[in-house]
């Protein structure tokens, strides 16, 4: 199963993005989505390059959750998390269409669980609150008099739609399986987080 959802992940990448990890050696694998988004950004941060196969790297892994995620569960790119990006059914991801929408849908939360640092460094998506994820479990647990005295927003009930978002959908896939567990029903992950966000808008990654 293995060997299969490689092949079909390598034909997935466009041309230009399969030959820059032929040059880097990195092997095409569902195993090793963290070599291969890590080698693709690099090369935009050089060179401005190749950022929407990037892009659409990451959706093709939540949209083929089926393959891939059979393939590697149990893995360390899955760790028994249904919301990570390896393994994520189509169903819990939220899309830049969503997130675009979101001025219009004041009752959906998006949380950005990157550190307050990383923010200060490239900015935020409009309407989303900051908690870094090793603040959420705590920060979900507080009262809804506290959370929005705190962050200015209605403490979500367990049946509200939150999104998690961060860098590039790892933290946030945390961040929504923390929420499951907590006991809050309507959870998504941006799997294509700040990185998909910032590229669409010209903003520093």
């Amino acid at each position: 199963m293995l060997l299969r959802s490689s092949a079909i992940l390598a034909r997935s990448m466009s041309l230009e993005v399969r030959h820059l990890l032929l040059e880097s050696k990195i092997v095409i694998s569902p195993r090793n989505t963290r070599g291969i988004c890590s080698v693709i950004m690099n090369s935009y941060h050089a060179h401005k390059q190749h950022v929407q196969p990037a892009i659409a790297f990451i959706q093709y892994l939540s949209t083929t959750a089926s393959v891939s995620g059979a393939a590697v569960n149990g893995s360390s790119d899955c760790g028994g998390n249904r919301f990570a990006p390896a393994c994520i059914e189509p169903q819990l991801v939220a899309k830049i269409a969503d997130i675009e929408d979101l001025p219009n849908h004041p009752e959906k939360l998006l949380i950005d669980v990157r550190e307050p640092a990383e923010l200060a460094a490239t900015g935020q998506i409009p309407t989303s609150i900051n908690i870094p994820l090793k603040t959420l479990r705590t920060e979900l647990g507080i009262s809804s008099q506290d959370f929005e005295a705190k962050y200015g927003r209605k403490k979500p009930s367990t049946d509200d739609p939150i999104i998690f978002s961060c860098r590039s959908g790892v933290r946030s896939g945390q961040a929504a399986m923390e929420a499951d567990q907590l006991g809050f029903r309507n959870v998504k992950n941006y799997v294509g987080s700040w990185l998909e966000y910032a590229a669409k808008h010209d903003l520093p990654v």
